[in-house]
């Protein structure tokens, strides 16, 4: 196996000992590898030190008294964090609503009043509170956009007479039952067997120095250059990468030739204070194959989840995929058609399609895996123009992507239109082939 495995031992000294060797066996391989030594930049420093103070913040969680707001919220983050967004209502920016014996939720504000705010996925209470939560919260946020919600906050919003639409779907594997036998997941054994066959090994990260964190950054960075709809990334519903080491968050990274390849930042699942699951966060690479290394890495890191004993991989949200509001809910049929013309026709603005289409390699009709109808729900007034300001805050910048796009169009129409003429080849002379010709 290329993974670093960490055995799962009944005794805990067992525990321990494979633990620390995994970590000896570990350090021996970040000495061998091809990254840059020298201090960080100014702004990788900036970076780095912004980054440790979120953290820093968390790990004063379990002093209640050096930060109570932040040590409610990590108590119920772990007792109720079954959501794969869970974890990432600790992202800089957001705002809570916290009901000391309920839970919390978190937000952005949406700027067109102080009511209008954009509700990050579901509450973290217990699911037999959720009512009562949602009761209070409303009283004080009166008018909020869901987004990223489950069935079951639908079903309640639902019955308080908001407006629930379909959002996509998200992707979801049964560690435990998951294989990658059968013709149907041939691309998936594909990348396993060329990235073995290339040498590449997958080993997890226990923590960041300086030398990791500027080759991770580095990836990511010529990544995102390369991406077909432009050079933003998601946020909000994509939680931001953090380089530095977190709570709980797992990395695994890919090395070729002593050199790292691409990575895979898992945040983890709660339920009843433990680890349950991990989402797929962030995946990277600068590896020009014709397989995934993610997904390589995804395969690789799941024997480890499995040994374990975790129960749940998500491979994240696709949106717009799959939109299709029957008569379940009170729906927007007007939002329904803008997420669909939005899948088909608007890939420049995300790559909805291939998104969907990387996930879909998993086969979440076969056992092992299966996908999750994700909701958005908002009152009934002004429908697109309040998706406009949902946009924003997602990092999105529909009008201007939109532009672009359209001038990316006429350019190519109008190169099509008047193809640029080829100049005449220059005319030689073949003393020898006249010579022969005067013969």
């Amino acid at each position: 196996m290329e993974v670093e495995e960490l055995e799962s031992k009944p005794q805990a000294q067992s525990s321990t000992n494979a633990t620390e060797d995994a970590r000896k066996r570990m350090s021996s391989t970040m000495k061998a590898l091809k990254v840059t030594r020298r201090p960080l930049s100014q702004t990788l420093q900036s970076l780095k030190v912004e980054q440790e103070l979120l953290q820093t913040a968390l790990m004063k969680a379990k002093n209640p008294n050096l930060s109570k707001t932040a040590g409610f919220r990590l108590d119920k983050l772990k007792q109720f964090g079954f959501g794969s967004l869970a974890y990432s209502s600790l992202q800089a920016g957001m705002q809570y609503y916290m009901h000391e014996d309920l839970g919390y939720v978190s937000y952005v504000p949406l700027g067109d009043s102080p009511d209008s705010v954009l509700v990050l996925s579901d509450p973290l209470c217990s699911r037999e509170k959720l009512k009562e939560f949602m009761d209070e919260f409303l009283k004080v946020k009166k008018d909020p956009v869901f987004l990223h919600i489950s069935h079951a906050v639908a079903c309640d919003l639902a019955d308080r007479g908001y407006v629930v639409n379909e959002l996509g779907v998200e992707t979801v594997i049964e560690i435990q039952d998951f294989e990658i036998t059968g013709n149907k997941k041939q691309q998936l054994k594909s990348a396993r067997n060329k990235a073995q066959k290339d040498g590449i090994k997958v080993r997890e990260l226990h923590s960041v120095d300086d030398s990791l964190l500027r080759a991770l950054k580095q990836i990511s960075d010529e990544w995102i250059s390369a991406k077909v709809a432009g050079n933003s990334e998601m946020k909000f519903l994509v939680r931001p990468i953090i380089y530095v080491d977190e709570v709980d968050v797992r990395r695994f990274i890919a090395i070729k030739d002593d050199e790292i390849v691409g990575f895979v930042i898992f945040d983890p699942m709660y339920e009843n204070g433990e680890v349950v699951g991990y989402i797929a966060n962030q995946l990277r690479s600068n590896y020009e194959k014709g397989y995934s290394i993610v997904d390589y890495i995804i395969l690789e890191a799941m024997k480890i989840f499995k040994e374990e004993g975790k129960r749940d991989l998500s491979l994240g949200f696709s949106p717009m995929y799959k939109v299709d509001d029957g008569h379940e809910f009170k729906h927007s049929k007007l939002l329904k058609a803008h997420f669909q013309f939005a899948y088909e026709k608007a890939n420049y603005l995300y790559n909805f399609k291939n998104l969907a289409r990387h996930k879909s390699q998993y086969r979440p009709e076969m056992k092992g895996a299966r996908e999750e109808k994700i909701y958005c729900a908002m009152k009934t007034r002004f429908f697109l123009n309040r998706m406009h300001s949902v946009y924003t805050a997602l990092g999105l910048k529909p009008m201007q992507a939109t532009v672009n796009h359209l001038k990316h169009v006429i350019v190519d129409k109008i190169k099509s239109v008047f193809p640029k003429r080829k100049s005449a080849p220059a005319i030689t002379h073949d003393c020898a082939s006249e010579s022969d010709e005067a013969k």
